[in-house]
């Protein structure tokens, strides 16, 4: 099997049409044909379900075809890294991060990487914990930064920070630190939440303080951004429960109290595909150096 097959493969099973794939690369449709055939030969499976007019990609074939691409993908990814480690550049990484990780820590330490590391470039997604973990196995993202995710076993993780939970109401609430004594008073209110997506750490945690406190919470609104969740509080319609750095250089009318005496905490984590450790490992050096982990 050749990276060529592979990529021949992937043209034919885009197009879906053996004479318009031949037209892409250039080489005769026999040509192609016994190609194929040698590469599912090779992979003793059916690729392509031609027994009608139309060529269909069969179930494996459509598998075959996200595997191929991603091995594309990576070869092409380890190509221009190797260039970068020949020539001595610090290269470029990718970080998938919740809104509330861009209240804390990713400001600070992209202006340390500014100043100290000019020439690493960085990209940023912000998203959900699915879609970070999804694109950090798919190798779409070098790493992530998530609270309290129950990561697949495939995914390495480091604590970044721990800090205290904040109870957030509108400003014409009556809440105060003195007067506050329990979560508990606010087991009738609005609440405004995360979604409930289970096996993700964070929402199951939210889910066991409220039961630890006696109510179940009436979710009026739910949304993965911390920052949009406080700009719904803000507006009068509800609750949230967030951790304290999400309200960072935020000036809104809202009220909050640091739930200090709550055993549970945020963790923010730095994510990174266990079998991608070594390729990384001068990157998660420099958010050691950078982020005290």
């Amino acid at each position: 099997m050749t990276i060529d097959q592979l990529k021949n493969f992937i043209i034919v099973a885009d197009v879906l049409n053996f004479r318009k794939a031949t037209e892409k690369i250039y080489i005769a449709q026999p040509a192609l044909s016994r190609q194929i055939q040698v590469l599912e030969n090779e992979i003793k499976a059916q690729l392509f379900d031609r027994s009608k007019k139309q060529v269909k990609l069969t179930a494996a074939g459509v598998y075959f075809k996200n595997e191929a691409q991603r091995i594309i993908e990576q070869l092409e990814q380890a190509k221009k890294r190797t260039v970068q480690i020949y020539k001595g550049e610090a290269g470029e990484i990718t970080i998938g991060h919740v809104s509330s990780a861009m209240q804390s820590v990713i400001p600070g330490f992209l202006k340390k990487i500014q100043t100290t590391v000019p020439d690493l470039k960085i990209g940023l997604l912000e998203g959900t914990n699915r879609l970070i973990f999804n694109k950090i196995n798919n190798r779409e993202l070098d790493f992530g930064l998530v609270p309290n995710a129950a990561a697949p076993a495939t995914i390495n993780s480091s604590v970044v920070y721990k800090e205290n939970f904040v109870l957030i109401t509108p400003g014409n609430y009556k809440l105060n630190k003195r007067t506050f004594k329990s979560l508990k008073e606010y087991g009738g209110a609005n609440w405004i939440l995360p979604p409930q997506i289970e096996g993700h750490g964070y929402s199951e945690l939210l889910y066991r303080i409220f039961q630890d406190h006696g109510f179940i919470p009436n979710i009026v609104y739910e949304s993965p951004n911390a920052s949009t969740a406080l700009r719904l509080v803000n507006a009068g319609l509800g609750v949230t429960i967030i951790g304290k750095s999400a309200l960072n250089g935020l000036d809104l009318d809202i009220k909050y109290v640091e739930l200090e005496k709550l055993s549970e905490k945020v963790e923010m984590r730095l994510m990174w595909l266990k079998e991608r450790e070594n390729e990384l490992k001068e990157y998660i050096h420099l958010f050691q150096k950078f982020l005290s982990l």
